[in-house]
């Protein structure tokens, strides 16, 4: 596969994965703040989860329910909302058309397009739920059409990684922004953070209802079988990656990187409460973000940092770097 073909899918991944998360945190977040006296704080934290909040701040809106929504949803200034995610991601895969199924082309502009046409200022004032359930099944829809219809070739995996990596970093991000509040031992601030990335019946079925911060640390980050816990992402990135063809034998920079993070992870002492939560987050996003610098060093034609990456500030032109 071409460098640049890997490079299109693996951001078209974690594009698509971004404009799902940015719904689906918006959505716990607005039900959670209804009546909470510290609305506004709890708004500001979903702008820092987001990596957002400079950008934010140079709008000079106030940080409440109405403004932080429209600038996460429908400014397409704003390279991080959903409008400008979903296109960033069409236009990635508008690129790779040849490599990629009809069905999965076709999802993901008819969604693209939908966004366009609709009002989503009139919906954010009005049915806020609806318009971020629409795009988390969108979302949906066009995962599922990936997995029903896409060959599982090295382009299917860098898709995924990409994916996995983006869905990993959220989970980190909000557990590190959101651990403060965890630590009141509040089942609002509890409620919050697990329905933030869909964990609250999962979490209930592996443990009893409770709000001890440890065990919602532990299980957002290390439980086995829950999709969105980092631990989960980071295996699945790592076996994606084992499995990828064009590549030279034996374990590659990225693979040495990657299980590195995965295994600080798997083996850290965090039952046991005496970690430094935010601390250990902070670590983990860094050594996550690495793992998609040695991608790009070692697999995409670009190879820039992360960070300096034209799709993590701008919205890109294809085929531009």
């Amino acid at each position: 596969m071409l460098a640049r073909h890997a490079e299109n899918l693996f951001w078209a991944g974690r594009y698509l994965e971004r404009a799902e998360d940015t719904a689906r945190i918006l959505d716990a977040t607005q039900h959670a703040t209804i009546i909470r006296p510290d609305a506004a704080e709890q708004w500001g934290d979903l702008l820092t989860v987001l990596r957002v909040a400079e950008e934010f701040a140079e709008t000079d809106r106030p940080v409440g329910w109405q403004e932080v929504s429209g600038f996460l949803v429908a400014d397409s200034d704003n390279p991080g909302s959903v409008v400008s995610a979903v296109r960033t991601a069409r236009e990635n895969l508008r690129s790779v058309r040849e490599q990629i199924p009809s069905e999965v082309w076709e999802t993901t502009n008819r969604f693209h397009l939908e966004l366009v046409e609709r009002d989503l200022a009139g919906e954010l004032a009005g049915e806020p739920y609806t318009l971020f359930q629409l795009v988390k099944n969108r979302c949906e829809a066009v995962a599922g059409t990936i997995e029903q219809n896409m060959p599982r070739s090295d382009g299917y995996r860098f898709l995924n990684v990409g994916v996995q990596l983006e869905r990993a970093l959220m989970t980190s991000r909000l557990l590190s922004i959101r651990w403060g509040h965890l630590a009141s031992r509040s089942w609002d601030d509890a409620l919050l953070t697990l329905s933030s990335v869909s964990a609250v019946e999962a979490f209930r079925r592996a443990h009893q209802p409770t709000t001890d911060p440890v065990r919602i640390s532990s299980f957002l980050l290390r439980d086995a079988l829950f999709p969105r816990s980092v631990l989960y992402c980071l295996t699945r990135a790592e076996r994606l990656l084992e499995n990828v063809v064009d590549r030279a034998p034996g374990r590659g920079s990225t693979e040495t990187v990657l299980g590195r993070v995965r295994s600080t992870l798997e083996f850290a002492d965090l039952d046991a409460g005496l970690v430094d939560v935010p601390a250990f987050c902070a670590e983990l996003d860094d050594g996550i973000r690495s793992v998609a610098d040695a991608m790009g060093e070692q697999y995409f034609r670009s190879g820039v940092p992360f960070d300096t990456h034209p799709q993590a500030s701008t919205v890109p032109i294809v085929g531009r770097r």
